[in-house]
């Protein structure tokens, strides 16, 4: 059974597993950079990282761990001036093998048919959500998180 462990995320130390890097070695994620989240609350970028602990092995070394799973939300969030306010979790398993293969192949295929409606549902629920007086970024500020056109965010066909 998995242990799971809250630290200072300006105290993590992650490495990436060797299989892991193997696995997406031929991938190109292309941030040209990151986007400017300072206007994300302290309370968001908890949510954020409350919603997404980091599955992780032991390091020989103290205080290190090893990612089972590729994390850009992590230097993202790192990049905010009040990062070192945040707290991460880890869950922490003894083996590797059924967790890499778990986020990095069954998990994509399950949310595949989601992501490619990604800019719709953004369109539709930043509507609704301003239909219930919720505070929420504008579509610019959405439409830059993604790292897309503002136009791309806008109502199915």
């Amino acid at each position: 059974m998995p242990k799971i462990k809250k630290l200072p995320l300006n105290a993590l130390e992650l490495q990436q597993h060797p299989t892991l890097t193997a696995l997406v070695s031929d991938e190109k994620f292309t941030q040209k950079k990151l986007p400017d989240i300072q206007f994300l609350s302290i309370e968001q970028l908890q949510c954020l990282l409350d919603s997404s602990p980091i599955p992780v092995l032991k390091s020989k070394k103290e205080g290190q761990y090893i990612a089972l799973i590729i994390m850009p939300l992590i230097k993202i969030i790192l990049s905010h001036d009040a990062a070192f306010k945040l707290n991460v979790s880890l869950i922490i398993y003894d083996e590797s093998e059924p967790i890499i293969s778990t986020h990095a192949l069954i998990k994509p295929a399950l949310l595949a048919p989601e992501l490619k409606s990604l800019p719709q549902q953004l369109h539709s629920r930043h509507n609704n959500a301003k239909s219930l007086n919720l505070a929420v970024p504008s579509k610019k500020q959405l439409s830059h998180l993604a790292q897309v056109s503002p136009s791309s965010i806008r109502g199915g066909k």
